[in-house]
């Protein structure tokens, strides 16, 4: 990667900037509970990625640096507020167009991990499953349906020992529905640990008793993709750690 400097960016206290290349490209470790863009007032707020106004109709962020000098952060994709890990950005929007049409495409290679409850019988390799959005007492829930197809594939890399059966999992899917990786979990009845609503409610409270975790444990880990700008080809990959509180589970 390109490092070079550029204006602070005005994150969100827990997360932090990975990368910030000369293409463009920028690179954010988004804390959980973080919002990828806040709600459609575009107001400011403290749990999203950035604190500075949201331009909805051009998704950007817009903040003026200490010298009066404007600057934006394009938004490329989103994470679930729930899930932390990597988002991508840019500083420009002809960039931004480019690595958009990549995610439109499904030519980004994204890997998740994530802490699940244990299940013998559930099954590692690719997974596809039709999952279908509804409104359940005004909020967003997803089930199999009739709907689009989600795409994942998946491998089981440890369990840990004990009683409470947990296993830590790496998903890499090739569709990027709201929920997916979340509801795919579910539907195997291997369910992600802290989450609040597709979990195992008594698990989550056990592990929150004993490891003091309160948060879905789904991280985004890495990201590659490659576009061609001004005829030159550039490649980005990018890599986040496990957070420290969802390795304290297998400790």
């Amino acid at each position: 990667m390109n490092l070079i400097t550029q204006p602070e960016l005005p994150l969100d206290k827990n997360s932090q900037l990975l990368a910030w290349e000369e293409s463009g490209i920028i690179a954010i470790d988004k804390a959980a509970g973080v919002l990828s863009h806040p709600n459609p007032n575009g107001k400011r707020n403290s749990r999203n990625l950035l604190l500075a106004d949201y331009i909805s109709e051009e998704e950007c962020y817009e903040w003026m640096d200490p010298k009066g000098q404007t600057h934006r952060f394009y938004l490329c994709h989103r994470l679930d507020s729930p899930t932390s890990g990597i988002i991508i950005g840019s500083s420009d929007s002809e960039t931004a167009t480019l690595i958009k049409e990549k995610f439109a495409n499904r030519e980004v290679r994204k890997t998740y991990h994530a802490v699940t409850r244990f299940n013998p019988k559930a099954k590692e390799g690719h997974w596809v499953d039709r999952l279908i959005e509804k409104r359940v007492d005004g909020k967003l829930r997803v089930e199999r349906g009739n709907g689009p197809t989600c795409k994942a594939n998946v491998r089981f890399l440890r369990k840990k020992k004990g009683e409470n059966h947990l296993q830590l999992i790496e998903l890499r899917p090739s569709t990027g529905r709201t929920h997916q990786l979340r509801v795919q979990c579910m539907l195997r009845k291997i369910p992600i640990v802290g989450d609040k609503t597709y979990g195992d409610f008594s698990l989550n409270r056990k592990v929150k008793r004993e490891s003091k975790l309160d948060r879905l444990c789904l991280h985004a880990s890495n990201i590659e993709f490659s576009i061609r700008k001004k005829g030159q080809e550039i490649n980005f990959t990018c890599e986040s750690p496990l957070p420290r509180l969802i390795g304290k589970v297998f400790t």
